[in-house]
């Protein structure tokens, strides 16, 4: 016999337990509440065709099954696909009547009172009739609609029924959230308006830009721009530096915003895992029509080679990268922000110091607003270390070649220590403690916060700061942070392999999980739960994670991807939701049984004896 299914259940496990869930999500769909949306549009609008505001979409159910024993078997818990497939049987029927290779999921449509989305899900047939009588779940009657050979009501009890309607071989329903009208449409072929989602991604959600009434995007374009310019006016006693850096932030997002409403096509959200590699990737894509100021906007990012190339390759516990080209606008904002920094910082110094301190900045500043003006953001940072009080981080930004860069910072701090009131740290600067290419380092003591801080760093821990004529370099730590900084600077010197050189990357970061696990728990802590997991996963050639963003030809895509560890890491998670009772809770009074019942003998907790 059938186990009953509570659908509040069933909605707090897809909540909590992502892939596996997704098995369900056509079931999911077509119940009062539960109803989950679908992806990716890959035909233009036409009159005919009714196209939907946004949908979420499933490549098919074989694929999620065939991901998920990529997932399972990377966890070591291959035992858990015999249970999967018995929760379908028994509580999905075996999705009798649908076919199991085909995209299936929810399109959102806007209601009529415009009072939030109506959700209608579309399911693939591969036979009408055991379709039909599964979604009845032997509880509702499967009532053909008068007058209409393709229509049907499924109907629970008096009150709730799901509207179905039969087309293109899927199956179109939607919940009691709608009314007799909700299938009157011309619905797209799911497929076809799938096929690119559904070829790239195994889940995908997508936002159709493009459907979405032009009355609605303007009265939501007025909204957000009124908000986020409310919060860009100067606020009292706001240094004029930062409120031009502030202003020209937000500025910079509302125009975004504008081009993404006003000339966006898409934006989508999909994942995939690789079954051959054994890896995983989510995709966030924002694109727009080929020739559109947002599609040129991303494509002006890219361009120039970083500074920083050699320092990529090098191995490390994290790194990050920036190397962006500005538009006109974003050049003049950092040359206004500059010129106001310049004229905030000597202001705080009184009488004759702030004309001296004003000739000994001049050029710093004429260096930051020279690469303002040429546009190319470059900048890099990287994290080195894996054990505790061995953590360095080095970080770096190119300015424009000047060649009093290295003498002037000198002269800033020596002042700044000349000037400070006794006691303060400034007068415990170590300043020209070191050389490296003939050019000082300065050493400023600077002790990280505790735990965390001094768990990375060591209790005692210090700021360097270092100049050549074309990098400003900093580099934060113990004992190993001036090494590490020697290292960066001589490396990011040396010659750039000719492959990676081209490999021109706007955004880029990257880490190793593996190197993390020493910071997880305390050092008199027992090991959490998801400490044992990650050190069960991660290997020191598994544990990659990278993030990358680069312009498309009509927009910009954020790819994060994963190596193997992850989608180990992940099974292990969702192992731990299935033990404790998914996909149905545990009887009463069994719960230590049920989770122990499908762990390896060694993780079994015996009973006691009884009395």
């Amino acid at each position: 016999m059938a186990q009953k299914i509570s659908w509040p259940r069933l909605h707090h496990c897809v909540s909590a337990f992502g892939l596996r869930a997704v098995l369900m999500i056509a079931f999911v769909g077509v119940v009062p509440d539960k109803a989950i949306p679908q992806a990716g549009a890959a035909d233009t609008p036409t009159a005919e065709i009714d196209y939907p505001l946004g949908v979420i979409n499933a490549a098919s159910i074989q694929q999620l099954r065939d991901k998920a024993t990529v997932m399972f078997e990377a966890a070591d818990r291959s035992d858990l696909l015999e249970r999967v497939d018995q929760w379908m049987t028994e509580t999905l029927k075996d999705t009798k009547g649908i076919d199991r290779n085909r995209p299936f999921g929810v399109m959102f449509y806007l209601r009529p009172d415009f009072f939030g989305p109506l959700r209608i899900s579309y399911l693939p047939v591969a036979n009408l009739e055991e379709a039909l009588a599964t979604l009845a779940y032997g509880k509702g009657t499967v009532v053909p609609v008068e007058g209409r050979a393709d229509r049907f009501d499924i109907q629970f009890g008096d009150n709730s029924k799901i509207r179905v309607l039969h087309r293109f071989n899927y199956l179109f329903l939607v919940t009691p959230e709608g009314d007799d009208r909700s299938l009157d449409r011309e619905f797209p072929d799911p497929e076809r308006m799938t096929t690119r989602l559904s070829s790239q991604y195994d889940i995908a959600a997508s936002l159709m830009i493009k459907t979405i009434p032009e009355g609605l995007k303007m009265v939501f374009l007025s909204f957000m721009k009124t908000q986020l310019m409310a919060n860009l006016q100067q606020r009292d006693d706001e240094p004029e530096s930062v409120y031009r850096l502030r202003r020209a932030s937000g500025e910079g997002w509302v125009d975004l915003l504008d081009k993404i409403v006003t000339q966006g096509e898409d934006f989508i959200l999909g994942s995939r895992i690789d079954a051959d590699q054994k890896s995983a990737s989510i995709d966030l894509e924002i694109a727009g029509s080929k020739n559109s100021k947002l599609a040129k906007f991303f494509q002006t990012m890219a361009g120039k080679k970083t500074y920083f190339g050699s320092l990529l390759a090098n191995p490390a516990t994290l790194t990050v990268s920036a190397s962006l080209q500005l538009e006109e606008k974003q050049r003049k904002l950092f040359v206004t922000f500059f010129e106001s920094a310049q004229r905030d910082f000597t202001a705080q110094i009184g009488g004759d110091d702030q004309d001296e301190l004003q000739v000994i900045m001049a050029p710093i500043f004429q260096s930051l607003v020279t690469s303002a003006e040429v546009g190319h953001l470059d900048a890099f940072l990287q994290c080195t270390g894996a054990e505790k009080g061995e953590v360095a981080v080095v970080a770096g930004v190119k300015v424009a070649t000047a060649r009093e860069l290295p003498k002037r910072l000198t002269e800033t701090l020596e002042f700044s220590k000349d000037t400070a009131a006794d006691g303060s740290l400034a007068t415990k600067w170590d300043l020209n403690m070191d050389v490296i290419d003939s050019h000082p380092v300065h050493r400023l003591p600077f002790n990280a916060p505790e735990k965390i801080g001094q768990r990375l760093f060591g209790e005692t821990a210090n700021l360097y700061l270092y100049a050549n004529p074309d990098v400003v370099w900093c580099a934060y730590g113990g004992g190993a942070a001036l090494g590490a900084l020697k290292d960066a600077v001589l490396l990011a010197a040396a010659p750039q392999d000719p492959v990676l050189a081209r490999n021109r990357i706007p955004l880029q970061f990257m880490t190793h999980a593996k190197n993390w696990q020493f910071a997880l728990n305390g050092d008199d802590q027992e090991p959490s739960k998801f400490s044992k997991r990650t050190e069960a996963s991660f290997q020191s050639d598994n544990d990659g994670l990278t993030i990358e963003v680069r312009p498309t030809d009509n927009g910009v895509r954020i790819r994060t991807a994963f190596e193997s560890g992850f989608v180990a890491l992940m099974g292990r998670g969702f192992s731990a939701g299935i033990d404790d009772g998914f996909p149905s809770p545990p009887p009463r009074g069994q719960g230590a049984r049920r989770r122990g019942q499908n762990k390896p003998d060694s993780e079994t907790k015996q009973p006691e004896p009884q009395n």
